[in-house]
């Protein structure tokens, strides 16, 4: 809601659309990225190296906001303290875990998300307004994309072309919906740092919404953990030493209010993933063309 605001339920079913889109951009251009890192001009490798430290910080700073968000909704809807910490430093480890791990976590924990929100989604009015803002669009996908993207971007599988389309098609399908229903219940309540809980608590459903809320965080923080992990190690930082690392931001990040983190960061975050974006699409437009020449001669 921070992105959409009154800006209409249009906005948030195109940005869903969208963020499909890029999904699909980032597995289509995995390969010219991965070709770029191993580039022998060394602009290129620079090049490479600032997307990754400005990927890197941008990651950091969303899990400050996500272990923030984290210890405020558990707070306020079961009254415990402290379990943003606890979950912040439980991510920690995960990170240096194989992916495999990750995505065992979210095959249970995005279709739990799916189905509890269509349960608060049955309850109450729904409000709908059929405005559309490019701006609120173009921030939201930015602000995703930026740590997302790069995961995609770094996966070492190979999919073709009908397998990309299809990934694309459903991922945009599920942010579609999963936006449009988030948005028509919680519009009233767009002044607040967390819309969805407000509806939910009127509804007598505080409980469901935490805990939607919670995974959708909790889910969000693996990837975190997972990316700054992954880099560090790329650069010989042994993993305890991420582990710890991460640790002491989870404790600074319970210092800060998270509508104030989430007001100065994920704008910045957001900014930081259009350029990401437009520098992935002419990477595999360049590349494209320079494998077509090659075909030709």
């Amino acid at each position: 809601m921070l992105y959409f605001g009154g800006n209409g339920i249009l906005s948030g079913i195109v940005a869903g659309i969208l963020m499909g889109v890029l999904c699909g951009l980032f597995l289509w251009s995995a390969k010219s990225f991965a070709r770029l890192k191993k580039s022998k001009r060394l602009f290129w490798r620079g090049v490479c190296t600032l997307i990754k430290v400005a990927l890197w910080i941008c990651t950091l700073a969303s899990f400050v906001c996500m272990v923030s968000g984290c210890e405020e909704i558990i707070s306020k809807t079961y009254g415990i303290a402290n379990v943003g910490l606890w979950t912040g430093i439980l991510v920690c480890f995960l990170g240096i875990c194989e992916m495999s791990v990750t995505r065992k976590l979210n095959t249970i924990i995005v279709p739990l998300i799916i189905l509890l929100l269509i349960v608060l989604f049955a309850q109450g009015e729904k409000a709908v307004d059929l405005q559309l803002d490019v701006k609120s669009v173009i921030g939201y996908c930015g602000m995703n994309i930026m740590m997302g993207g790069y995961i995609v971007a770094e996966q070492e599988e190979s999919f073709n072309a009908k397998q990309i389309i299809f990934i694309s098609a459903v991922s945009g399908i599920i942010f579609a919906l999963c936006i449009a229903m988030v948005y028509a219940v919680s519009i009233k309540y767009i002044d607040a740092s967390m819309p969805i809980w407000e509806f939910a608590k009127e509804h007598g459903m505080s409980s469901l919404s935490g805990l939607i809320i919670y995974l959708a965080i909790f889910s969000t923080l693996i990837g975190c953990s997972k990316l700054i992990c992954q880099e560090n190690s790329a650069v010989k930082i042994p993993r305890i030493f991420s582990v710890c690392f991460l640790i002491l931001f989870a404790l600074l990040a319970l210092k800060f209010d998270f509508s104030t983190m989430v007001g100065y960061c994920y704008p910045i975050i957001g900014y930081v993933g259009i350029v990401y974006t437009c520098f992935m699409i002419i990477l595999q437009v360049t590349f494209s063309i320079k494998n077509r020449k090659l075909t030709c001669k």
